[in-house]
């Protein structure tokens, strides 16, 4: 049996499973997008384009990516103080499957020591962190996808972020934005890009979103009392995404993302860990059939 953590040190690990989960669910149930084996298309160049054309067709490019890389920075404070920094994968294609590796994770002003690594597939959530291993005698926990719901709900509920871990789904709303303006240029990466800044309504951007994503994202958003997003973002010659900055006040949190897409459309690939090597959390220790959706004290 599982000794009780901190809320801080479970609220952790619930923003980042429950974050990424969703993210890894939102962008499966997408429709299916043109195979690509690399960067879109050549579109028209940056220059000769207007502010607007250059995020609309960034829209539509990351709706027709299946895969990508980025390193990660979100940080809120709030209801829900925390920080998480690291890297991301994810893919939609063949199979869904996310993989992070989040080096620097703290909530309430407590760090999660050594941070936190996860793989998501369609089965379940693994989390490898060294404050299980020392409970457990394994180095991962796995959430069952079927203890998945239990998450979303009562207390941990608010302290699941937003999808601002995804910059397909942030590049999707963007293309919202109707005071979008030019930003400059630089190299990314060694990738020459262009910079877009603006602001959107949280609600147009929704309307950007594939129905199957946009119920699941809205939730998130409305739980967070967020309504407007202001965002700079950075673009390749072939309009995709390669960086993206968003910062909302909401009436709950304030929140800050810092994304860098580091490849897109490449491998992205897991070892599942053995049954040997994790230990299995029900939903009553991540505080889903607690007294008012609250874990109990350690």
């Amino acid at each position: 049996m599982f000794t009780r953590f901190t809320q801080a040190q479970w609220g952790a690990i619930a923003i980042t499973a429950g974050a990424l989960a969703l993210a890894g669910c939102a962008s499966s149930s997408s429709p299916p997008a043109a195979k690509a084996s690399g960067s879109p298309s050549a579109s028209p160049s940056a220059a000769s384009l207007t502010a607007a054309q250059a995020i609309t067709l960034a829209g539509q490019n990351a709706g027709k990516v299946t895969s990508f890389a980025a390193t990660v920075n979100v940080q809120t404070s709030g209801e829900a103080t925390t920080t998480i920094s690291g890297t991301l994968q994810e893919r939609t294609e063949p199979s869904p499957l996310v993989v992070a590796n989040f080096g620097s994770v703290t909530a309430q002003g407590q760090a999660l020591p050594g941070g936190i690594e996860e793989i998501i597939n369609s089965n379940a959530i693994y989390l490898k962190l060294a404050q299980v291993a020392k409970e457990t005698g394994k180095p991962w926990v796995e959430i069952p996808a079927s203890e998945l719901s239990e998450i979303s709900g009562g207390n941990l509920g608010q302290l699941l972020q937003n999808n601002n871990s995804d910059p397909l789904v942030q590049t999707q709303m963007v293309a919202s934005s109707t005071n979008v303006k030019k930003a400059g240029t630089t190299t990314l990466n060694g990738v020459p890009v262009t910079g877009y800044t603006g602001t959107y309504p949280i609600s147009a951007g929704l309307a950007k979103l594939p129905a199957s994503e946009r119920t699941t994202v809205s939730q998130q958003l409305q739980a967070l009392g967020l309504t407007t997003e202001h965002f700079t973002i950075w673009l390749d010659s072939k309009q995709q995404v390669r960086k993206v900055v968003t910062s909302a006040q909401g009436s709950k949190v304030q929140e800050t993302s810092t994304i860098q897409v580091t490849s897109i459309n490449g491998p992205v690939s897991a070892a599942i860990p053995p049954a040997s090597q994790t230990a299995t959390v029900p939903a009553s220790e991540l505080g889903g059939s607690g007294a008012n959706g609250s874990p109990a004290a350690s």
